[in-house]
């Protein structure tokens, strides 16, 4: 099975967070799933290892998890949901100007995550169930990750309306 590893996970390895998210990894490691990243996880990763690229290209290595180019196909799935998000999104007033702004909760980057998984990957494992279900409906979570609640004493943030 080809699943696509969320920066979330990867950096919850390096934190020692969310044990039970970091297991669903290792679990994919013991059967030998091909694990994949987008590029856009890399770049994510980057300052988590102070830009140091070769610890980066290591640690992945290390987990057997594949960098792989974001293509036109998972940036045209990404955009398609970035466009939905952007509709719904409300506008909020700024308390010191009055001025509307549009309220954006998400990155671009976790829609060419969900845009990668949903058009190259037969899952994705994440901690961030709320985005994907949402804006990915067909997108299947690794191990059922999106019904895994966050170890007790650990909390996410919730999806914005």
């Amino acid at each position: 099975m080809r699943v696509c590893i969320d920066t979330t996970i990867l950096i919850d390895i390096l934190k020692d967070e969310f044990r039970n998210f970091q297991d669903k990894l290792y679990i994919a490691l013991e059967r030998g799933e091909d694990l994949v990243v987008p590029s856009v996880v890399y770049a994510e990763l980057l300052p988590q290892f102070k830009g140091n690229a070769r610890l980066v290209d290591e640690f992945l290595s290390e987990h057997k998890i594949e960098i792989t180019p974001l293509d036109t196909i998972s940036a045209t799935a990404a955009a398609k949901s970035w466009m939905k998000y952007l509709k719904r999104k409300e506008k909020v007033k700024c308390p010191h100007c009055g001025h509307q702004m549009i309220f954006r909760a998400h990155f671009l980057s976790d829609f060419f995550i969900g845009g990668f998984a949903s058009s190259k990957c037969d899952a994705i494992l994440t901690r961030d169930r709320g985005i994907y279900k949402k804006y990915f409906p067909d997108l299947v979570g690794y191990e059922n990750c999106f019904l895994t609640p966050p170890q007790s004493g650990e909390g996410l943030v919730p999806e914005q309306p």
